[in-house]
């Protein structure tokens, strides 16, 4: 694979698309590219409004995304005594998803959260628990 062009270059041939004053060999010319080049770097500006494209990402999407974790880490903060089953429900009912309970405890082992670690940390904010 080719090494990627230099970030002035890119800005460069993004200026001279923009502008429409020069053919795409005109433009692969004055740039020191290929004319592929200028043609793969347009079809991104128009598909996706950068020179590069988004990198793909590999594997599965989450069911379990990083806004939901913040909702449920608050929602444990306030009950950390909450069974996965709890837990699942809750998602359900604030975001209409259907989250397993061995990928709710997946996305909380990764975040570093334990039911052990919760209830001291409301032990240390309310003597009463």
């Amino acid at each position: 694979m080719a090494p990627r062009l230099p970030l002035s270059k890119l800005h460069l041939i993004r200026d001279m698309i923009e502008s429409q004053s020069l053919s795409t060999s005109q433009m692969a010319e004055e740039a020191e590219c290929s004319k592929v080049t200028i043609i793969n770097i347009r079809r991104n500006l128009r598909q996706f409004g950068n020179v590069h494209a988004p990198p793909n990402r590999i594997g599965r999407r989450r069911t379990v995304t990083p806004p939901m974790i913040e909702a449920l880490c608050d929602h444990l903060s306030e009950k950390p005594g909450l069974y996965l089953d709890e837990m699942a429900v809750f998602l359900w009912d604030e975001f209409h998803t259907l989250a397993t309970t061995s990928s709710i405890r997946r996305a909380l082992v990764a975040r570093g959260w334990s039911k052990k670690t919760a209830r001291q940390q409301a032990r240390e904010r309310n003597g009463d628990l």
